[in-house]
């Protein structure tokens, strides 16, 4: 029997907000910690997380996969997935929350919402979220791009965190970040010993583990 494939859509409303990186970090660390296979998928106009496949793939890069979506036949092609055989999809989205995300919104098992600790990025959030909230989705945001010694961390942290809704795990502001997404690779790669690896390794467990919460509500309480 073929397990179900979680499909984890990454999301926000504002640009710059740091969800090509978290995607396409997200995807290897769980190919990395034995999560496969894992298939990413972009939505967004500009491209940059298919971008990045393709200059991994020129590097002899063979994972994660890459796979474009039908968005005329959505959940035919989750479904195509499934039956092929992939354990996780992640998917990069334009930053907006137009009819294309929200169709994304409603097969996703997991929306990760990357936020910036920042006054631009919270007043954002304030416009997306309803959209998020309606599609009766799971969603968990994730503080990404985070500088050390900065108030506004605690405070947006504390905020999300009295709500149950931020991963404890965050992805700091590392100079290996843009270093290794120009080329189609990851800290994983670049700094395998590094902080940034420490840090997405607990991103994933904890994204992991909610995609796997989630699963048991869909699946009537018996999880793959």
């Amino acid at each position: 029997m073929v397990g179900l494939m979680k499909t984890i859509v990454i999301a926000n409303q504002k640009g710059g907000s740091g969800k090509s990186t978290l995607t396409t970090h997200l995807a290897v660390a769980a190919e990395t910690c034995g999560d496969g296979p894992v298939v990413l998928s972009d939505t967004d106009p500009q491209a940059s997380t298919a971008d990045w496949f393709n200059e991994r793939r020129k590097g002899g890069l063979e994972t994660p996969r890459y796979a474009p979506l039908n968005l005329a036949a959505l959940r035919t092609t989750v479904d195509q997935l499934t039956a092929a055989g992939a354990s996780y999809l992640f998917v990069d989205t334009a930053p907006s929350v137009g009819t294309v995300n929200a169709e994304l919104f409603a097969v996703a098992d997991l929306i990760l919402i990357p936020l910036n600790p920042t006054p631009a990025d919270m007043r954002a959030l304030v416009k997306g979220l309803p959209m998020i909230k309606r599609s009766g989705r799971p969603f968990q945001f994730v503080l990404a791009r985070v500088r050390p010694n900065l108030r506004n961390n605690e405070g947006v942290a504390i905020a999300l965190e009295t709500l149950g809704l931020v991963i404890p795990a965050r992805m700091h502001e590392r100079v290996v970040y843009a270093e290794s997404f120009a080329h189609g690779k990851t800290a994983f790669e670049i700094e395998p010993e590094g902080k940034a690896v420490t840090e997405l390794a607990g991103i994933w467990r904890a994204v992991k583990e909610r995609t796997h919460e989630s699963e048991k509500v869909r699946t009537g309480g018996q999880a793959a």
